[in-house]
């Protein structure tokens, strides 16, 4: 059925809201950053790595072309952790903000998909999914928070406020997948503790796993013999699961192997094995590292930008195409090469639309990362940035971890020229809000012309 002249302009208004709105937020945070007196004393910013790092903020990115602990007081670490915090949730509930502000009613497959997904609200409206999303944000960053501040520091006496503020922020940065830091080196101060290590993993594999797919796991009580009175994992949940473990192994496997005689190298077994594990986890979602990503192997770092392009899943705080795409698009392939006529998952056959869907996803996405990494090598031809051990690999990286919204770098970010920060300012952007208005555009009904033409075979391979 076709939309009305009133339902294309309301569509239109909402498409553009996404980008005014983060826009405006990103232009306001820069004037915030900007200020002097949210700097240390003798540390300066100028405007360009101000729009930079607020872009980096609200797109939960995580790349920074000065040090945050030593530029910014508490004030101007406040700003930049409401910035993260603001854009992390946005990114999160943005299309249950939208029903809201756009007044429309949840169709009823709209309420039974939510009914069965969060099956403990008593009234499934958006305002009711939206305040249900925001409390179990802030009750994983407190409990993250709480975690991260009660952990026991080797030779400390007693704790101080500064740790607590430190606790706080990188809970909300780790599950925002925000990747900053306010520690001059970066998590490599803990990188010989354990524990906080794990805290920080679990609140960015929450944080990468989707808004519903967490409220789902909420009303899932997996100990219960009645299957009525269990729940239900929906086929989101489960294959968002799946495919992050998936990854996780994977990607552990392979820095393991691929840097065992390199940046791993200083380490015992155990301590390269965790090493590599929370790399793998970070590379898909955060930006945090324990060790000197500039220093890794290429063929790691090859690894990681495969990691960091496909990303975490739908409705999360993660960038990428998202691992239900990518797992879409296997199971295409693997129906096509069985022969077979519907991709089918678990009992259940996916629309041929939604396989269509992640191929132009992934179409769209590759372009734009494409045409955003060549300029960035043009932009950089003889500046420092283009000068690195890694070379053009390192700045493909790059392109890579901003398109990704990751933050993982090879140390070219400080380096980069005036229009190669331009360049990485819109590869954040575009990737953060890119697939947000893609989703919402793609989410009106089809188009049906009434016409019929007769079917041709193409010949392929």
């Amino acid at each position: 059925m076709p939309l009305t002249d009133q339902q294309r302009t309301r569509l239109v208004g909402q498409i553009r809201g996404i980008p005014l709105g983060f826009g405006a937020l990103i232009l306001f945070g820069a004037v915030l950053l900007w200020l002097p007196w949210m700097h240390r004393a003798g540390a300066a910013l100028p405007p360009l790595d101000a729009l930079f790092l607020s872009t980096s903020a609200v797109c939960v990115t995580g790349l920074s072309t000065v040090n945050v602990a030593e530029t910014f007081n508490f004030a101007g670490q406040f700003v930049l952790l409401g910035l993260i915090q603001v854009g992390g949730v946005g990114i999160m509930t943005a299309g249950t903000l939208f029903l809201i502000l756009s007044g429309r009613r949840l169709s009823l497959a709209d309420e039974h998909l939510i009914r069965n997904t969060v099956g403990g609200l008593r009234t499934v409206t958006p305002f009711a999914v939206f305040l249900h999303a925001l409390g179990f944000v802030l009750v994983l960053e407190l409990i993250g928070a709480t975690a991260l501040y009660l952990l026991p520091v080797a030779g400390a006496a007693a704790r101080s406020p500064a740790d607590l503020w430190d606790a706080v922020f990188h809970s909300v940065s780790a599950f925002c997948n925000a990747g900053i830091s306010t520690f001059p080196e970066g998590l490599v101060r803990w990188r010989h503790e354990p524990w906080r290590l794990t805290v920080i993993g679990l609140l960015v594999v929450a944080g990468g796993i989707g808004l519903l797919a967490l409220v789902n796991l909420r009303f899932y009580y997996f100990w219960r013999r009645d299957r009525r009175a269990r729940g239900y994992l929906t086929i989101q949940t489960r294959l968002s699961l799946v495919v992050a473990a998936i990854l996780l192994a994977a990607g552990t496997a392979f820095t393991f192997a691929a840097d065992w005689n390199g940046a791993l190298s200083t380490s015992d077994l155990p301590a390269r094995l965790g090493e590599a594990a929370f790399h793998s986890t970070m590379a898909r979602t955060a930006g945090f590292n324990t060790v000197d990503v500039g220093a890794m192997s290429p063929a790691t770092l090859l690894g990681t930008m495969a990691l960091m392009f496909v990303g975490g899943a739908p409705g999360s705080m993660a960038g990428g195409i998202k691992t239900v795409t990518f797992a879409l698009l296997a199971l295409a392939a693997w129906t096509a090469l069985r022969r077979r006529s519907a991709i089918v998952l678990w009992g259940r056959s996916i629309p041929e639309k939604q396989a269509s869907t992640a191929i132009l996803f992934t179409l769209i996405a590759g372009t734009f990362l494409l045409v955003g990494t060549i300029l960035l090598l043009v932009s950089e031809q003889n500046a420092p940035s283009g000068a690195t051990p890694h070379h053009w690999l390192g700045l493909m990286f790059e392109a890579v971890s901003a398109f990704g919204t990751v933050g993982l770098s090879t140390g070219v970010t400080p380096l980069l020229t005036a229009a190669g920060k331009l360049i990485v300012v819109a590869l954040m952007f575009g990737g953060r809000v890119g697939p947000l208005m893609l989703a919402l555009y793609l989410a009106r009904p089809p188009a049906f012309s009434g016409v019929r033409y007769p079917p041709e075979t193409l010949t392929l391979g």
